[in-house]
C-alpha cells in the first residue's frame, strides 16, 4: 500500500472513530435524559439536559476548529478552565432562575468569540518551527 494510500485510510479511520464516539455521546445523553425526567421531572430535562446540549454543541465546535491546538497542553488546560467557568455560571443562573426557557441557552453563541479570543492568545502551533 502507497503513503497516498495509507494516509487516506487513516483519515477514514480517524472519521469513523469520530462518528462512534459522537454516537455514543448522543445514546448517553439520551439514557441521562429519561433519568432526569423520570426522576425530577421536564423541567430538570429542559435546564440540565439544554446545558448539557449546548455546552456539547459548543465546546465541540470549538474544540473541531481548534485541532491544530490538540498536541498543546496550555490549549487543553484552557479549554478546561473556560468549562468550568461556563458550567459553574450557567449552573449558579439555573439554580436561581425560577422559570429557564430552552431557547435562552441561544445566548452561548456570545460566548464563541471569547473561546476563540482566550485561544489567540496561545502561541500558534503552525508557526513554532518558522522563524
Amino acid at each position: 500500500m502507497n503513503l497516498a494510500a495509507q494516509a487516506a485510510n487513516h483519515r477514514l479511520r480517524s472519521r469513523v472513530r469520530d462518528y462512534v464516539l459522537y454516537v455514543a455521546i448522543a445514546f448517553a445523553f439520551l439514557g441521562a435524559v429519561f433519568v432526569v425526567e423520570g426522576k425530577w421531572g421536564h423541567e430538570a430535562f429542559i435546564r440540565w439536559g439544554g446545558l448539557t446540549g449546548f455546552t456539547a454543541a459548543l465546546f465541540g465546535y470549538f474544540a473541531q476548529e481548534s485541532r491544530q491546538y490538540f498536541r498543546e497542553r496550555r490549549f487543553w488546560m484552557l479549554t478546561a478552565a473556560l468549562l468550568a467557568v461556563h458550567l459553574a455560571a450557567f449552573a449558579i443562573v439555573l439554580t436561581h432562575v425560577e422559570e429557564w426557557k430552552l431557547m435562552w441557552f441561544m445566548v452561548m453563541v456570545f460566548e464563541y468569540p471569547v473561546l476563540l479570543y482566550a485561544r489567540s492568545r496561545l502561541p500558534n502551533p503552525s508557526q513554532d518551527g518558522e522563524a
